[in-house]
């Protein structure tokens, strides 16, 4: 069966193949009625958009390449698909592929993706790994990249100061502990100085425990679980995500340390944090405006490479109930300490 081509789409409607390209590309000035007219003539024939084609004839990739380190945490998956939103908008196609915090993965991951090709790349860094050094638009996220390269990410510190300054200004806490997150990633460091930050503003306040750990709801127990067991003494404990926090919760609750006897907060303000008994008090560090600034940095990227590197992104707290607040059922927005 012979495949159809543009030409056939644009005999269809009665268009010129000009007026038809840009109707699947998305560009160019054309009536609502013609755009629609080129529409039904593609379904009705089964046009399919050779974009591979397209990009060898203009010599342009209409492809981006996202890199994460593991899809399945929800602060990543939330970012990929806002990414994802935005590069559709603009007409681009998205790889997504996952690292799993390996730097040899990264490492082929790129050179396939360069490959492919894509036109840019945006791309949580693995720890450990080298600098990325490519000759298309580049975009860390979340890790700044060693060779501090154009990077978007949240203010680290001033989340850690949020957390902290939450549980201990207005709840009163005085030994915090900080769960998760690892010992080497740039994010996990600038907000433990953030919380240091509001203990030196406190004189007793400390912080009491620092545990490094896996970003999951089990790694989440089980760091609570090794908290308890180490016998230090803590009232309130900063998770660095709430995915950790939902495993602290529970950790917490089964060792008889319910709602009320330890705050609770996390960061990432994930959808489910809303819902979760009790619900999580957070930092954001605005996942999707993340993903959606990233792609849209790196599609201007593409065609002016004087662009300059974003600015971080100001976090900010959704104040719920595992800090100790009490949020109002019927009326969500009255929440008192």
């Amino acid at each position: 069966m012979r495949r159809v081509t543009l030409q056939d789409v644009a005999a269809d409607a009665g268009v010129s193949r000009a007026a038809a390209s840009m109707v699947v590309r998305g560009t160019g000035r054309l009536s609502d009625q013609t755009r629609e007219r080129v529409r039904q003539s593609m379904e009705k024939l089964g046009y399919i958009y050779n974009r591979n084609a397209a990009s060898l004839r203009s010599n342009r990739s209409w492809t981006l390449g996202f890199i994460v380190t593991d899809f399945s945490n929800p602060y990543f998956s939330a970012i990929a698909l806002a990414f994802e939103k935005a590069a559709s908008a603009a007409g681009y196609m998205t790889l997504i592929s996952n690292t799993f915090d390996d730097p040899g993965q990264q490492d082929r991951l790129v050179t396939t993706m360069l490959e492919s090709p894509v036109a840019g790349l945006a791309y949580v860094p693995a720890l450990g790994a080298a600098a990325v050094d490519l000759p298309i638009p580049t975009l860390a996220l979340t890790r700044p990249a060693a060779d501090e390269g154009p990077a978007l990410s949240s203010d680290a510190y001033a989340a850690g100061e949020m957390a902290a300054e939450h549980l201990v200004g207005v709840h009163g806490f005085r030994r915090i502990a900080y769960l998760g997150g690892a010992a080497a990633a740039v994010p996990t460091r600038e907000r433990i100085a953030g919380v240091r930050a509001v203990m030196s503003r406190h004189a007793d306040a400390t912080l009491a425990a620092v545990v490094h750990g896996q970003t999951s709801i089990d790694g989440g127990a089980r760091l609570a679980e090794e908290l308890l067991q180490s016998g230090a003494e803590f009232d309130a404990v900063i998770c660095h995500s709430d995915v950790i926090a939902y495993g602290v919760l529970r950790a917490l609750h089964d060792a008889g340390l319910g709602l009320g006897r330890i705050g609770v907060t996390g960061f990432d303000s994930l959808a489910a944090s809303e819902v979760f008994i009790p619900s999580i008090t957070s930092v954001s560090v605005g996942t999707a405006d993340l993903g959606r600034l990233a792609a849209e940095w790196l599609i201007r990227a593409v065609d002016d490479d004087t662009i300059q590197a974003p600015l971080p992104l100001a976090p900010y707290l959704d104040v719920r109930e595992s800090c100790g607040c009490t949020v109002s059922r019927e009326h969500p927005a009255l929440i008192t300490a």
